[in-house]
C-alpha cells in the first residue's frame, strides 16, 4: 500500500498540484492502467491459446481420448504434446512414478521448491518401487506434512503403454468427476511415441475453484509444458539406448 499512496492521494486531492503536474500523473497513470491490461490480456487470453494446444495436431486436438467421457460436459478443453524417441512401454514407467513425494513431476523445481516448498526431487532413473500405481492411488502434489497433507489427482483408468487418467476435482461431491488430467501414449513408428496430455474442466466445477483455475491456468500450462519435455528428456534418454523391437 505504501507504494500507491501518492498515486491516491493525487486522485483524491488534484486541486494541490500543478495543473501541468496533474496532467503528467494522468498520463502515468492511464500508462500504467494500459500496461496492467496488456500484461493481463497477455497472460490469460494469448498465453493460454498459445500453449493450451503446444504440440498438438489438428487431429489429436479433435481425437477424442481415453477419460473424455468423464467429462462430458466439459467448457474448457487443452491438449499438448510431444514425440519421444522412445517406445510406449519405455515411457509408461516415467508417467507411473511420479508424484513430488516419488519421482517428482519433471518439471521446474525452482518454482515447486523455491515457491512452495514441497520437497520436490525429479528422478533421472527409473524406481521399481514406484511401478506399481493402480485405480485409486493418488499422485501427489503435495508430501504428507504439508498444510492440508497429501492431496492431487486420483488414478481412475489406467492401461499399461497406453493411458493413465486422472480425476483433477478437488471440493466436488464423491463421485462426481469435474476435471480430468489425461496421459495418452501412442505408438509414432517402431522406436517413438507420441505422448498427449489432455486436461478437461466441467460446468461443474465449484465457483471458488474455476475463478483459482483461471487465474493459475497460465502457471499450470507451463509447468504442464516443462513436464512434458521433461519426460522426453528423461524417456528419450533411455530410448535411444535401446535397440528397436524386431520386425
Amino acid at each position: 500500500m505504501g507504494r500507491m499512496m501518492p498515486y491516491v492521494m493525487a486522485i483524491s486531492a488534484p486541486s494541490l498540484r500543478a495543473p501541468h503536474a496533474t496532467a503528467g500523473f494522468g498520463r502515468r497513470f492511464t500508462g500504467f492502467l494500459g500496461l496492467a491490461a496488456a500484461a493481463g490480456f497477455l497472460t490469460h487470453a494469448v498465453l493460454p491459446r498459445m500453449l493450451g494446444t503446444w504440440g498438438a495436431t489438428d487431429t489429436e486436438k479433435a481425437m477424442p481420448l481415453p477419460g473424455d467421457d468423464l467429462v462430458p460436459d466439459a467448457d474448457e478443453v487443452q491438449t499438448m504434446a510431444v514425440t519421444i524417441p522412445a517406445r510406449p512401454e519405455d515411457v509408461w514407467p516415467w508417467l507411473v512414478q511420479m508424484g513430488v513425494d516419488r519421482a517428482g513431476l519433471y518439471s521446474y523445481t525452482w518454482v515447486e521448491n523455491g515457491l512452495l516448498h514441497l520437497g520436490v526431487t525429479n528422478a533421472d532413473r527409473i524406481h521399481p518401487e514406484w511401478q506399481d500405481l493402480k485405480v485409486g492411488d493418488i499422485i501427489a502434489f503435495t508430501p504428507d506434512g504439508y498444510p492440508g497433507g497429501r492431496h492431487g489427482p486420483r488414478v481412475v483408468a489406467l492401461e499399461p503403454g497406453r493411458h493413465l487418467v486422472l480425476d483433477s476435482s478437488p471440493g466436488a461431491p464423491p463421485g462426481t468427476v469435474t476435471g480430468t488430467w489425461q496421459f495418452v501414449l501412442r505408438a509414432a513408428g517402431d522406436s517413438a511415441t507420441r505422448l498427449l496430455l489432455r486436461t478437461r474442466y466441467g460446468s461443474r466445477r465449484p465457483t471458488s475453484l474455476r475463478v483459482t483455475d483461471f487465474i493459475l491456468r497460465p502457471a499450470y500450462l507451463v509447468m504442464d509444458r516443462a513436464m512434458l519435455l521433461g519426460i522426453r528428456k528423461r524417456a528419450g534418454v533411455q530410448g535411444q539406448a535401446t535397440p528397436p523391437s524386431a520386425p
